[in-house]
C-alpha cells in the first residue's frame, strides 16, 4: 500500500462517532492490528531495500573500480565494460550518482516516509483511548455539573 492510500485510509478511520464512544473504544484493537500489520510489512520492506542497497553499492563499487570487466560478470550485472579509470576517492561519487542506485535510494526514502507516517498513526491509535476517556469526562462535567 502506498503512502497516499494509507493516509486516505487513515483519514476515514480517524473519524470518531461521538455518539457511539463505546463502539469507538471497542474499535481501537482492530485499528491497531490493521495499522500494525502495515507498519510491520513496511519495516520489513525497508530492511530488505537497505540490504539490497548495500549489495548494489558493493557491485557498483567493483564495477567502477574496473574489477567486473570480464564478460560473465558484465552479463550478470547487465552492463557494458567500464572504460574509465576512477580514482579511489571518486568511487563513492560514481556509485551514488549511478541511476540504479538513485532509484533504489528513492524507494528507500519513500518507504522511510511511509514507515514514519505509520509510526505517527500508531501513536495516534495508542492515544485514542485517552481521547475517548476525556470526551466521556467532558460530557459528565458539562451534562451533570460534577
Amino acid at each position: 500500500m502506498d503512502i497516499e492510500s494509507i493516509i486516505q485510509e487513515w483519514s476515514k478511520d480517524t473519524k470518531l462517532d461521538d455518539t457511539e464512544l463505546d463502539y469507538e473504544s471497542a474499535r481501537i484493537p482492530n485499528l491497531h492490528a490493521k495499522y500494525l500489520k502495515m507498519y510491520g510489512e513496511n519495516k520489513v520492506k525497508l530492511r530488505g531495500l537497505k540490504i539490497k542497497a548495500k549489495q548494489l553499492h558493493q557491485t557498483l563499487y567493483d564495477y567502477y573500480r574496473g574489477d567486473l570487466n570480464n564478460p560473465d560478470s558484465l552479463e550478470r550485472i547487465g552492463r557494458e565494460p567500464w572504460p574509465k579509470t576512477v580514482l579511489k576517492q571518486d568511487l563513492a561519487m560514481y556509485v551514488d550518482a549511478d541511476g540504479e542506485m538513485v532509484k533504489l535510494q528513492s524507494r528507500i526514502a519513500l518507504t522511510e516516509e511511509t514507515v514514519g507516517v505509520l509510526e505517527e498513526i500508531m501513536k495516534s491509535i495508542n492515544n485514542r483511548g485517552y481521547l475517548i476517556k476525556n470526551m466521556i469526562e467532558w460530557r459528565r462535567l458539562t451534562n451533570f455539573g460534577t
